[in-house]
C-alpha cells in the first residue's frame, strides 16, 4: 500500500480512472462514435491539477468543440465535393487555431486548442466518408461525446474534490522557506544550484494559481488577490535572499551566513519574536574613518534587509496567505508570459506543412488510413500549442507510442478475446489507475511518456463491446499514428522550436528598449524581470543567467529611482544586450563599475542609503559577473 501513499497522485488517478470508465459506459450506452475523443478530453481537462483549472479547462474545451463543429458542418456543406478542398479548410482551421492558441499563453487558449482538435477528430473522419446526408449526425454525435466527457470529469472532481486553490500557495510558501535555508546554509554551488532550480521549476509550473483560484476557490476576492500578491511576494523573496548573501560577501561579514540559518530552524521551531531574532544578527559598526564610515553605511542597508527578511521568513513558515506588500499592481497575466511571434509563426508553420505532407499522402497516394495520421498529427499540434513547454518534437512521443502499440496488441489480441467482455472495464480501470498515478509522481523526462500513454491509449484499445480479431486493421492504425509521430519528429528537425532562453531574452531586450526615468509612478519593471527566472532555469546552460538577470534588476530599479544620466541608460542597454547575447564586453562592465563606485561615494557622502544601497547591488553583481571569463561559460551559484 506504500504504492499509493501520495494522497494527491491517489486522487488524481481514481479521478481520470472512473471518470473514463462511466464515460466509456455512457457512449456504450448511447451507441456514440465519439467514445475516442470523449476520453481524450477528459484525460487532457483533468491533467489541469485543480479545481479552477479544472472548470476553466472545461468551460473553454467545451466551447472550442462547438465553435469547431459549427465550422465543420459550415464547410462541409460547400466543400466535401472534394478532398482537398476540404482538407485544406481543415488545414486552414487547425493552423489558425495552433497560431491563436501559442500567441494567447492563457486560459482563452484553450478555445483554441481544442477548436483544432475537435476539428481533426470530427473533420478528417468526414473526408474519409464523404457522406453528406449523415454529416449532421456525425458531427453531433462526436461534439455530443465530448461533452459528455467534460460533464463527466466535472462531477466526477464533484465526488473526489480538490483541495481548496486557495491553499495551493501554502507549499509554495513552504518550498520558498526551505529555499532560503539553503541559501545560506553553505551548501556547494551545485546543490545551490539544483536547489534554485527546483525552487523555480516548482513556480514556474503553478504560474496559473491566481488565475484558478478566481474560479476554483471560495474564498473572499480580496483573499484571492492576496493569493496572487503572495506568489509574486515569494519568488521576490527568494531572489532577495540571494543578493543578501551577496551583500555580506561583498562586506566580508559571511560569518552572519549561519547564525541566519540559525534563525530560520528557530522560526521552524515556532520562534516569532522579530526583533528578539534581530537582534541575534544585527551588524554593529564603530568607527569614525572614512572606511568604517562606509561600512556603518552597508551594515545599515544589510540591517533594513535582515528586518525585512526576518519578518517574512516567519510569514512563510505560517499560514496566513495575505502579504503586506503592495508592489505587485500589474494585471497576473503580465508575469511569467513571454509571447513570442517568431516562435508562434514557427508552430503554425510546422502544423500547415506536416498536414499538408500528411494530406498528399493520404489522398493523391489513396492511402486508406491516412485518415488515421491525419488525426493524430492535428490533435497533437493542437494540444501542443496550449502547452508550449511540453514540446512534442522529441522521441518520447515515439516511445509513447510504440507502448501502445504493445500494449494494445496484448489488450485486444490476447486478453479480449479470451475473457468475458465485461472484464475489459476493471482491466482498463487498473490501467488507467496506475499510468495516471505515475503521471503525477514521475518527475524525471519520462514524465511525458505517462503522460501520451494516459491521452492516446483509446487509439489501440477496442472501445466497443465486441471484441475485434482485425490484425490487418490493428496493424494499419498503428502503422499510421506511429508515422505521423515520425512525421513530427521529421517536421521539428526541419523547424525546430525557438528554446525558452532566446523567448525570454527578446521579451527581456523589449523591455530594455523601454528604460527611461521614472515619471513618479514605477512600472515595475525590475519585478518584471522576476519573471524570467522560472523559465530561464529550465534549461542546463541557463544556470549562468541568474547573476547577469540580477545585474539587469538592478539597473531597472537605479532607472525606476531615477538615478541614471542619459548616457548612463545608453551604456546599460549596450551593456545588458552584449550580457544578454552572452558577449562578454568586460570594458564596459568596467565602466560601469567606475560609475557605481563614483555614485557610492556620492551618495556615501550626501548619506542617501536608497541610492547607495541600489549602486552597491549594480556593482555587487557587476563583480560577480567580471570576476573571470569563467563565469560565462561555467555555472554560477545562485
Amino acid at each position: 500500500m506504500n504504492y499509493w501513499g501520495n494522497k494527491e497522485a491517489t486522487q488524481f488517478a481514481l479521478r481520470v480512472s472512473i471518470s473514463v470508465i462511466v464515460t466509456w459506459l455512457i457512449c456504450l450506452r448511447l451507441n456514440s462514435e465519439a467514445t475516442s475523443a470523449a476520453m481524450i478530453s477528459i484525460i487532457i481537462i483533468l491533467m489541469a491539477g485543480s479545481h479552477g483549472a479544472n472548470l476553466i479547462k472545461s468551460f473553454y474545451r467545451a466551447v472550442g468543440t462547438i465553435l469547431a463543429s459549427a465550422f465543420v458542418l459550415f464547410v462541409s456543406s460547400t466543400a466535401l465535393i472534394d478532398a482537398w478542398l476540404f482538407n485544406g479548410f481543415m488545414i486552414l482551421w487547425i493552423v489558425t487555431c495552433v497560431g491563436l492558441a501559442a500567441y494567447l499563453q492563457n486560459s482563452v487558449s484553450y478555445v483554441f486548442g481544442m477548436a483544432g482538435m475537435t476539428a481533426a477528430v470530427i473533420g478528417f473522419p468526414l473526408a474519409y466518408s464523404p457522406e453528406i446526408i449523415s454529416v449532421f449526425d456525425n458531427v453531433q454525435a462526436r461534439c455530443f461525446g465530448i461533452l459528455i466527457g467534460i460533464a463527466v470529469s466535472i462531477i466526477v472532481t464533484a465526488v473526489i474534490p480538490y483541495e481548496d486553490d486557495i491553499k495551493r500557495i501554502l507549499p509554495i510558501k513552504k518550498a520558498t522557506l526551505k529555499f532560503i535555508a539553503k541559501v545560506f546554509s553553505g551548501s556547494t554551488p551545485q546543490k545551490s544550484q539544483q536547489a534554485f532550480s527546483q525552487y523555480l521549476g516548482l513556480i514556474s509550473n503553478n504560474k496559473q494559481i491566481p488565475i484558478n483560484s478566481l474560479v476554483g476557490s471560495k474564498a473572499s476576492l480580496e483573499l484571492i488577490k492576496s493569493q496572487r500578491d503572495a506568489l509574486f511576494h515569494c519568488v521576490s523573496l527568494a531572489i532577495a535572499a540571494v543578493k543578501i548573501r551577496h551583500m555580506l560577501r561583498a562586506a566580508d561579514d559571511t560569518k552572519l551566513e549561519h547564525l541566519i540559518a540559525e534563525i530560520i530552524e528557530e522560526i521552524h521551531g515556532g520562534e516569532l519574536d522579530t526583533q528578539l531574532l534581530f537582534d541575534k544578527i544585527k551588524i554593529i559598526v564603530d568607527g569614525k574613518d572614512k572606511i568604517q564610515i562606509e561600512k556603518g553605511i552597508q551594515a545599515d542597508i544589510i540591517n533594513k534587509h535582515l528586518a525585512v527578511l526576518i519578518e517574512n521568513l516567519i510569514w512563510l513558515n505560517s499560514d496566513r496567505i495575505a502579504v503586506e506588500s503592495q508592489r505587485f499592481k500589474r494585471q497576473v497575466s503580465r508575469f511569467f508570459t513571454h509571447t513570442d511571434l517568431q516562435d508562434v509563426l514557427r508552430s503554425m508553420l510546422r502544423a500547415a506543412l506536416l498536414l499538408s505532407g500528411i494530406s498528399f499522402i493520404w489522398i493523391e497516394g489513396q492511402w486508406e488510413h491516412g485518415m488515421n495520421a491525419m488525426l493524430m498529427a492535428g490533435m497533437l499540434c493542437s494540444m501542443n500549442a496550449t502547452l508550449p513547454n511540453a514540446k512534442i518534437g522529441n522521441t518520447k512521443v515515439l516511445l509513447a507510442q510504440l507502448i501502445m502499440v504493445a500494449f494494445g496488441f496484448l489488450i485486444t489480441f490476447a486478453i479480449a478475446p479470451l475473457l468475458e467482455p465485461k472484464i475489459m472495464f476493471p482491466v482498463m480501470f487498473v490501467y488507467l489507475l496506475i499510468t495516471s498515478y505515475q503521471f503525477v509522481v514521475c518527475t524525471s523526462a519520462n514524465k511525458s511518456v505517462w503522460r501520451y500513454m494516459l491521452i492516446f491509449w483509446s487509439s489501440y484499445i477496442p472501445l466497443s463491446n465486441i471484441p475485434t480479431l482485425d490484425f490487418g486493421g490493428f496493424l494499419n492504425t498503428a502503422m499510421a499514428n506511429v508515422f505521423a509521430v515520425m512525421m513530427i519528429l521529421a517536421v521539428y528537425m526541419i523547424i525546430p522550436s525557438r528554446k525558452d532562453t532566446e523567448i525570454v531574452i527578446h521579451s527581456i531586450k523589449r523591455t530594455l528598449k523601454k528604460l527611461k526615468p521614472n515619471s513618479g509612478n514605477s512600472d515595475l519593471s525590475s519585478d518584471l524581470i522576476l519573471s524570467a527566472y522560472p523559465v530561464l532555469v529550465r534549461q542546463d546552460h541557463t544556470k549562468v543567467y541568474i547573476d547577469r538577470l540580477i545585474s539587469i534588476g538592478e539597473c531597472f530599479k537605479l532607472s525606476e529611482l531615477d538615478l541614471l544620466t542619459d548616457d548612463n541608460r545608453v551604456l546599460i542597454r549596450q551593456l545588458l544586450s552584449s550580457i544578454l547575447e552572452n558577449r562578454h564586453n568586460e570594458d564596459k562592465i568596467r565602466q560601469l563599475q567606475r560609475i557605481a563606485e563614483t555614485n557610492m561615494q556620492r551618495h556615501n557622502q550626501a548619506s542617501d542609503h536608497q541610492a547607495y544601497s541600489a549602486w552597491w547591488q549594480l556593482n555587487i553583481a557587476l563583480k560577480r559577473l567580471c570576476v573571470s571569463q569563467s563565469m560565462i561559460t561555467e555555472p554560477n551559484e545562485p
